[in-house]
């Protein structure tokens, strides 16, 4: 890769994956300008979910660190830190971007973030900054958030806070009643006194709301007429003997509304009696009218069986959707399939087939450790755009001694932070 334009590619596909090839191709390539990639990449999170991921933030920096442009791209970043109006997670990257700036001394970029904050918020997004303000100012930093909130409740008396902003502060700042600060200083401030009281009308509306009790004569009445559907959490809590009740009952269940709600409860457990009555059910034709088929596919990964593996590896080839069988092999795999999970990730184009596809290989090979294991991994990681999943491969391949030496290199400046440590924690024992 000598010519300009392609070093130019490459480092850009880098960059909006996230991994550590960007610095790596930055760093040995000083010649070239990457600002406009960097700036691009300054603008944008590009995580697959900017939500869970977090901030891209000290990625981008450190780019930044080896650029001749940096006041350009510091210029822009400032641009749109105050411009940004469509996407929370590239606010919240900006944010990020400026305080890092401004914890080097960079007076420009603290203003910034203090006129940006609750000025013209993101709908829905109107606490984007405030962790930034009160990293770099702690309770000044909360009094003046406090006071900015009073003064937009003062416009919008219809608005609502609690007191999430106050507790994140308390929980990082034990010594310092919180609380009780702004409490004095609203006495004499109208305006964190309407935050106060903002915030006290929410925690008595909280309160006053009494949730509807539901109550049931056995678990199979709870799992069938619970409104709504018995919630992640509670299905995660059965016990066994439980769960061999809602077992039984769906053997012999006839209502296709019921066995969809008691085989449910087998996507996250593993079901107790013959594993045949589950592939029976997943060999059944697939229909919009209930999820049945697709309830008994996932129930599949945890039951093991010539006949079930047999069934993934003539369905998954042909499979328009092959990413829902694939979790079969977690407890079907044998040695060779390999070849077969190579091949699908190598015609996967979607972002989200990828990553549905990143986490079911993992599963894989955490359950089944084997060399075998390198390719196909690695084909999704040269793809991928999700710093979480990315860690997840990287952590198999380590388990597995199967590191290649370019992505051991790599990871030291991963975009997901979690990454970079994962050498030394593997070198301490952690």
């Amino acid at each position: 890769m000598t010519d300009t334009p392609d070093i130019k590619r490459q480092f850009f596909n880098s960059l909006k994956r996230g991994t550590g090839e960007a610095y790596l191709i930055a760093k040995n390539n000083p010649t070239i300008d990457f600002s406009g990639y960097i700036i691009k990449g300054a603008l944008h999170n590009y995580a697959y979910d900017g939500q869970s991921e977090g901030s891209r933030a000290q990625y981008v920096f450190d780019l930044i660190s080896l650029s001749n442009k940096k006041e350009k791209i510091r210029k822009a970043i400032l641009k749109g830190l105050a411009t940004e109006q469509s996407d929370t997670w590239s606010l919240t990257h900006l944010f990020d971007l400026a305080k890092l700036f401004a914890q080097q001394g960079d007076n420009e970029a603290r203003q910034a973030i203090y006129d940006r904050f609750l000025n013209n918020p993101i709908e829905g997004s109107d606490w984007v900054g405030y962790s930034e303000i009160i990293e770099l100012d702690g309770l000044n930093g909360l009094i003046f958030i406090a006071e900015k909130f009073g003064k937009h409740i003062d416009k919008n008396p219809d608005d609502w806070q609690d007191d999430s902003i106050i507790r994140h502060f308390q929980d990082d700042n034990p010594n310092i009643k919180a609380f009780q600060e702004l409490e004095k200083l609203s006495k004499t401030n109208k305006f964190i006194k309407l935050y106060i009281d903002c915030i006290k009308r929410t925690e008595e509306s909280r309160k006053s709301y009494v949730r509807e009790t539901q109550t049931f004569k056995d678990i199979i009445d709870e799992v069938i007429n619970s409104k709504p559907f018995l919630s992640f959490k509670r299905r995660k809590e059965l016990k066994e003997i439980e769960l061999n009740k809602i077992a039984d009952k769906l053997l012999e269940e006839k209502s296709k509304a019921n066995i969809e709600k008691l085989l449910n409860v087998f996507t996250i457990h593993k079901f107790p009696f013959d594993s045949e009555f589950i592939l029976k059910l997943a060999k059944q034709k697939a229909t919009s009218k209930n999820r049945i088929n697709e309830y008994a596919i996932v129930s599949l990964k945890s039951l093991k069986s010539e006949n079930i593996r047999q069934f993934a590896l003539e369905r998954i080839p042909k499979a328009k959707r092959p990413e829902s069988l694939i979790d079969i092999l977690t407890s079907n795999y044998k040695k060779g399939d390999h070849n077969l999970l190579k091949t699908i990730a190598d015609k996967v184009r979607s972002e989200h087939i990828i990553e549905s596809l990143a986490g079911s290989y993992v599963d894989i090979f955490k359950v089944n450790k084997t060399k075998e294991c390198k390719e196909p991994l690695e084909i999704l990681y040269d793809k991928m755009n999700c710093g979480i999943h990315r860690n997840g491969i990287i952590e198999v391949l380590i388990e597995n001694n199967v590191l290649s030496d370019r992505l051991k290199k790599e990871i030291k400046y991963d975009s997901y932070l979690e990454t970079r440590q994962l050498l030394d924690r593997k070198k301490n024992g952690r």
